[in-house]
């Protein structure tokens, strides 16, 4: 084996040699135009990384395009989603007043009878009166005036009187959205657990969820905040679920 590699380097050594030879033997012109040939080779190959780093570059472009008009077009159905939102707000805050069961009177001689023509409605935490409802679209106006400190007070004062109402819920939740336009923190995160404790069921969860995420990433609570966008993303469905993913995608790009 020692013998076998004395050998390659013998053969190398005399190859050098004889390539030095050569070269030695050559006349000047010669060697100029070795060197020129050369030369013009290393031309060639710095001008095709050049064209491939330039293709690489507008490659990288057309990516980073792509990327931004994918971003914007996120954006804009994100800004779809609350205008829809907001509107459902407002037709939620104006239905019209559910009428109750109109009864037949049948009465003899001796006794009145009331017969219903429909099943008897069941008194639930949905039911909703006008008086309720005008309640809480009078505290609503303010949060729209951004009349805070009195939306604040109006929303508290309707879930005093109306603890488990239909609009209950979206009290609770304004309470908090309020807080947190105002950046409030400490006191918008006390509202939305609440939403979470006392309506389970709710309309609002998965955006009162998110609201919580966005307060931890504030509070730079990564960790927190992950955890949260993945309840949303596990537990349910539809534009909340696109947000949290975007909130988790987010975090992720920020290094967290």
């Amino acid at each position: 084996m020692k013998g076998n590699s004395l050998l390659i380097v013998a053969a190398i050594a005399a190859t050098f040699s004889l390539t030095s030879t050569a070269q030695s033997n050559l006349s000047l012109e010669q060697r100029i135009t070795q060197l020129e040939k050369q030369n013009q080779t290393k031309n060639q190959l710095q001008s095709q990384m050049s064209m491939q780093l330039i293709e690489l570059q507008n490659e990288v472009k057309e990516l980073r395009g792509i990327v931004e008009e994918h971003q914007f077009k996120l954006q804009q159905i994100q800004e779809r989603q609350r205008d829809l939102y907001r509107d459902i707000e407002n037709r939620l805050s104006s239905l019209p007043r559910n009428t109750a069961p109109v009864s037949q009177t049948v009465q003899n001689s001796k006794t009145t009878v009331a017969k219903p023509t429909t099943q008897p409605a069941t008194k639930s935490h949905n039911a909703t009166s006008s008086g309720e409802r005008e309640e809480f679209e009078a505290a609503f106006k303010m949060v729209r005036n951004r009349q805070y400190a009195e939306a604040v007070k109006g929303f508290e004062a309707f879930l005093a009187k109306y603890p488990q109402g239909g609009f209950s819920d979206n009290a609770r939740f304004w309470i908090g959205q309020v807080y947190f336009a105002q950046s409030k923190l400490e006191e918008a995160e006390k509202q939305f657990s609440l939403l979470r404790t006392e309506f389970p069921q709710s309309s609002k969860l998965a955006t009162a969820i998110l609201k919580l995420a966005e307060i931890k990433v504030k509070q730079q609570k990564w960790e927190e905040a992950r955890a949260l966008y993945n309840e949303v993303v596990s537990n349910h469905s539809g534009a909340q679920q696109q947000l949290a993913r975007k909130g988790l995608l987010d975090l992720k790009q920020s290094g967290h």
